[in-house]
C-alpha cells in the first residue's frame, strides 16, 4: 500500500473536504478559475485527481465550495455587532473605521482569497460575481439606508451613497491590495491607525462643505462629451 493510499484513508470526509479546498484556494488564486485545472489541485493536496471528484462533481462546484467557505469566514459577528451599534448611536466615525478594518483584516489574514475575487473581475466569472454580488448587497443596502439618513439630519453632505460606499471601500482596498497582493514596501502602520486615517479622509469631505455644482460651461461641455462619445 502506497503513502498516498493510506494517507487518503486514514483522512476523514470532513478533513478531505477541507484539505481540497485549502488546495484549491491557492490554485485559483494563483492562475484563476479559467487556468486552473483539477489535476494542478489535486497535486497541490497531494492526492489523485479522482480524489477531487469523489467530494465535488465538477471544478465551478470546488469554485463555488471556495467562495462559500472564505465567504462564510469573512463575517465576522463581531463587525455585524460593530456596525449596528455604530448605525444605532449616529457614530459616522466609528462605522467608517469599521468598514475599512473589515477589509483591511481580510486581506492580512486571508490575500489568497483577495486574488480569487481579482481574478473573478478580471475573467468576468459571473457565477462568482454573483455569489459575491449576493453577500454584500445587504451591507450596502444598510450602509445606503444610513448615509441617506445622515444627508437628511444634515449631518453629512449631500452625496450619492453608492459613491461614498466605492469611495469608502475603494481605499481600504487600494491599500490592501497595494501592501498585500503587490507586497509595495510600506510601514507597518497598525490597521486600526490606517482605518483612523482614511476615515477621517473621507469624513472631512462629507461634512466640512457641500459639493460644488458645475458651472454651465462645464455642463454644456460635459453634454458635449456625452455626445460624442454616444455618437
Amino acid at each position: 500500500m502506497t503513502r498516498e493510499k493510506s494517507s487518503q484513508r486514514r483522512m476523514s470526509a470532513g478533513d478531505r473536504r477541507r484539505q481540497l479546498l485549502d488546495a484549491a484556494l491557492t490554485v485559483f488564486s494563483r492562475k484563476g478559475f479559467k487556468a486552473a485545472t483539477t489535476k494542478e489541485i489535486a497535486a497541490a493536496a497531494g492526492v489523485t485527481e479522482a480524489v477531487i471528484f469523489q467530494h465535488f462533481p465538477s471544478k465551478d462546484e470546488l469554485y463555488s465550495a471556495v467562495l462559500e467557505l472564505n465567504l462564510g469566514v469573512g463575517e465576522r459577528a463581531m463587525d455585524i455587532a460593530e456596525i449596528t451599534r455604530c448605525m444605532e448611536n449616529g457614530d459616522d466615525a466609528g462605522l467608517f473605521q469599521t468598514y475599512i478594518l473589515r477589509i483591511l483584516h481580510g486581506y492580512r489574514t486571508n490575500a489568497a482569497f483577495q486574488r480569487v475575487v481579482l481574478f473573478a473581475a478580471l475573467e468576468g466569472h459571473e457565477r462568482g460575481l454573483n455569489r459575491l454580488r449576493q453577500q454584500f448587497s445587504p451591507l450596502f443596502a444598510q450602509f445606503r439606508e444610513y448615509v441617506e439618513r445622515r444627508m437628511e439630519d444634515g449631518r453629512l453632505a449631500g452625496m450619492d451613497p453608492l459613491t461614498v460606499w466605492i469611495i469608502l471601500c475603494g481605499i481600504a482596498h487600494q491599500y490592501g491590495l497595494t501592501t498585500r497582493i503587490m507586497n509595495v514596501g510600506i510601514s507597518d502602520v497598525p490597521d486600526e491607525t490606517i482605518a483612523e486615517r482614511f476615515a477621517q479622509i473621507l469624513l472631512d469631505g462629507l461634512r466640512k462643505r457641500p459639493l460644488p455644482a458645475a458651472s454651465p460651461a462645464r455642463q454644456k461641455a460635459k453634454k458635449q462629451g456625452r455626445g460624442r462619445i454616444n455618437g
